[in-house]
């Protein structure tokens, strides 16, 4: 993730240079160090903030928060599909900050945090987008089911799915259709998005039909 996120190749041979005091390291598993942050405060997430600027979230436990959606043009779900995402949008969100041990890993608030968990992380990177395998690393760390890769195409409206040169790319539809909701990362120089023309006919795979995926 160190490149998606922007950070030097030396960040973790030079941690009084890199690191401030937001910021430590911690040993994790088989030797890997991870990136923790240091605060008195409680962590939100980028949902959370722009739901409470909205004033339509207060942070109490458990309260339920509604994705931004960005449906593509040309895109058609079943009714049953549709129905469901309603449901979804109205249950609790856990944020990615937050002790989800509790949660029943087959239920649909357990699916709406693993949908949060890449939404935050997605808002991270440089870019708001990530080759989908590589991600699959942070699984064991991060509590993320066998099959997260399936979030992506289960909630088209939140996330669009490229595949060019056997690549599959996921991409924040957020951060590029709404300016305002997620910060531009410091270090992003381009005007525009090389992602940005693909999506008025929706997600693709590479015979260029869309990747969609039922319930």
């Amino acid at each position: 993730m160190q490149w998606y996120l922007g950070l030097p190749d030396d960040f973790l041979q030079h941690p009084d240079k890199n690191l401030d005091e937001s910021f430590r390291f911690v040993e994790m598993e088989d030797g890997l160090k991870g990136l923790a942050v240091e605060s008195g405060e409680k962590v939100l997430s980028t949902v959370q903030r722009n739901a409470m600027k909205k004033g339509v979230y207060v942070g109490d436990p458990m309260e339920a928060v509604e994705f931004p959606l960005f449906p593509s043009k040309g895109l058609r779900l079943r009714r049953k599909i549709v129905d469901w995402l309603k449901e979804f949008q109205k249950l609790p969100y856990v944020s990615p900050y937050e002790d989800f041990s509790h949660l029943d890993p087959d239920s649909d608030i357990s699916e709406k945090r693993v949908v949060g968990l890449l939404h935050e992380l997605l808002s991270l990177f440089v870019e708001h987008s990530a080759e989908r395998k590589k991600l699959l690393c942070l699984k064991q760390h991060m509590g993320l089911p066998q099959k997260v890769h399936k979030a992506f195409e289960r909630h088209p409206s939140m996330f669009y799915l490229s595949l060019r040169n056997k690549t599959c790319t996921a991409i924040l539809k957020e951060a590029y259709c709404d300016e305002s909701a997620i910060e531009r990362h410091p270090l992003l120089r381009r005007v525009n998005s090389r992602f940005a023309d693909r999506w008025d006919s929706g997600s693709e795979n590479e015979d260029g039909k869309e990747v969609a995926e039922s319930t």
